[in-house]
């Protein structure tokens, strides 16, 4: 095989079925040998930030590596975005990219870059192959770290390697290199000592909990604990619960901000998320992850321990003591009751549609097992704020927090889990930024739904700068017609300017099998979260 097919085959072995790119010069044979290939898809997107941005939401989703490809130069660069993001949120994505041939390494000919230095803020690891002997050890090298890792590697390759001849045998997939570590058993019966001192007890939880909800559920049951949400674990426990108090920071609940600030021990599960002004000053924090390095990554922790989520938290509920902890309970009760009663306003229709009634309508909208893509913006803070989940799965830019995410993120959601229901929550700032890849949508038939809160602003920075008093005017948008570009792409597109037509149209996009748009007028109100983290600080 030549290098560009051992690659191929290589990926396959390791359980690659997508990859995600825009063609070059610089990677034409890879592109060849994918398109001859039945095992890995090629997708040909517009921009290779939306590729980048793709690779890291399918690992997020899945777990599992992903792959986005770029040619030299240019398309190296227009990959940060997208790679920054998953490296910050710590998934396993592979970036590959052509280079000039080896005899133009390190001159002025045209797109040539040292592309190892241009990456290394946001790569791990970077291999430049520069002969075709040295390209299995470079990969296995890459591969191996960001799974074992979770994070983000580079390989180039100039144009003149591409066809040249690899004898060497595919290495095969490694289980081990998934281990999770785990700490001595004396360790845990110390933490399950802890909470059993608790009088107030209180659980954050975020993405970390994708595969242990129910266990969640159990523990906090068990232990009377309220739980707090960071924004990508919502879905993952009913929000129904009467446990569950709502998301945290200046999008979540005034529930669970007060929860965090009663409780006298906070157990931190799977998160590494959490805004300085809504850190509690007085409570004893315990966190359990399964990467050492986030233990006492925000903020500082009284204890931690290491382990697999769902083993551990079986463990702790078969040694946590039941205590009748009542009057905690009815204080959670009444927190939660009190929270409902103050964004019940909130949720009523009104023309411009309030942003409330918008996210509660889109949640009474979409099926239990729905994936969620939620770019960033004004639109992100509302979801939090009104969003409850019940068995959904939410994707979002977590530390890097870039505009555009969502709708690449929900066509590799659509990509990696073909059957499910897929929506991409997006406000008109953040969409123009990834627009053209709704063509992308329609070129594959990915039967994504994209929801555009549009306000006409880029709100929640207008909203900032209102509050201390600077001139905004530069923050509005001047919009096209979205549903009309839906259609032009050769997609559904929907208008929604009355609070009465909204679910109709949802139902309609939803159901239509096709890539849609639903362009939603809403109103701009201040929101009200950002005024109460200012006063918090």
């Amino acid at each position: 095989m030549n290098i560009a097919q051992w690659i191929i085959a290589q990926l396959s072995s390791w359980g690659v079925r997508s990859i995600y790119g825009v063609p070059g010069d610089a990677i034409l044979p890879l592109i060849d040998a994918l398109t001859c290939d039945n095992t890995i898809r090629f997708y040909a997107v517009r921009h290779e930030t939306a590729a980048a941005l793709m690779a890291s939401a399918e690992a997020k989703l899945t777990g599992e590596l992903s792959v986005c490809i770029a040619t030299s130069g240019p398309g190296a660069a227009n990959l940060i975005n997208g790679l920054a993001d998953a490296k910050n949120d710590r998934v396993p994505v592979l970036a590959i990219t052509g280079q000039v041939d080896t005899s133009q390494l390190g001159t002025d000919t045209k797109q040539y870059i040292n592309q190892s230095q241009l990456l290394s803020a946001v790569v791990s690891y970077s291999g430049l192959v520069t002969h075709a002997a040295a390209c299995p050890e470079v990969f296995a090298k890459a591969l191996r770290m960001a799974v074992a890792l979770g994070t983000v590697v580079h390989i180039e390759i100039p144009a003149n390697l591409w066809n040249q001849s690899v004898d060497t045998p595919i290495r095969t997939p490694e289980p081990y290199l998934k281990t999770t570590c785990a700490s001595d058993p004396t360790v845990l019966g110390q933490l399950i000592d802890r909470l059993n001192q608790a009088e107030r007890p209180a659980i954050l939880a975020g993405r970390g909990i994708q595969y242990c909800g129910l266990n969640v559920i159990e523990l906090a049951e068990k232990w009377q604990a309220g739980i707090g949400l960071s924004l990508p674990a919502k879905g993952y426990v009913p929000g129904n619960h009467p446990l569950v108090l709502g998301g945290l920071g200046e999008g979540g609940s005034e529930a669970s901000r007060r929860l965090f600030e009663e409780a006298d021990i906070i157990l931190i599960l799977g998160s590494t998320w959490w805004p300085k002004p809504f850190v509690p000053s007085s409570a004893q924090i315990i966190q359990i992850d399964a990467d050492p390095l986030n233990i006492g990554r925000m903020v500082p922790v009284a204890f931690g321990a290491v382990g697999d989520l769902s083993r551990t938290l079986s463990l702790i509920s078969q040694s946590i003591h039941p205590v009748n902890r009542t009057h905690w309970i009815n204080r959670l009760h009444l927190l939660r009751q009190e929270w409902e009663a103050q964004i019940a306003p909130e949720l009523l229709p009104a023309e411009p549609i309030p942003p409330g009634f918008l996210i509660k309508t889109l949640e009474n909208s979409i099926v239990n097992d729905a994936v969620i893509a939620v770019d960033v913006g004004n639109h992100t803070v509302w979801f939090n704020r009104i969003f409850t989940g019940s068995g959904q799965t939410v994707l979002v830019s977590g530390n890097w927090r870039t505009m555009g995410f969502g709708l690449p993120a929900a066509l590799s959601a659509q990509i990696a889990r073909p059957g499910r229901q897929v929506i991409a929550l997006v406000g008109d700032g953040s969409f123009a930024q990834s627009m053209a890849e709704f063509s992308t949508a329609v070129r594959y038939q990915l039967p994504i739904t994209v929801i555009i809160m549009n306000n006409g602003w880029l709100a929640m920075e207008r909203d900032k700068m209102e509050l201390k008093q600077m001139n905004s005017e530069a923050l509005s948008l001047t919009n096209p017609d979205f549903a009309q570009y839906a259609e032009i792409c050769g997609g559904r597109g929907f208008s929604v300017t009355q609070s009465d037509q909204l679910a109709t149209a949802l139902q309609e996009a939803l159901g239509c099998n096709r890539p849609a748009i639903v362009d939603v007028k809403t109103a701009a109100p201040l929101f009200p979260g950002l005024l109460a983290k200012t006063q918090l600080k």
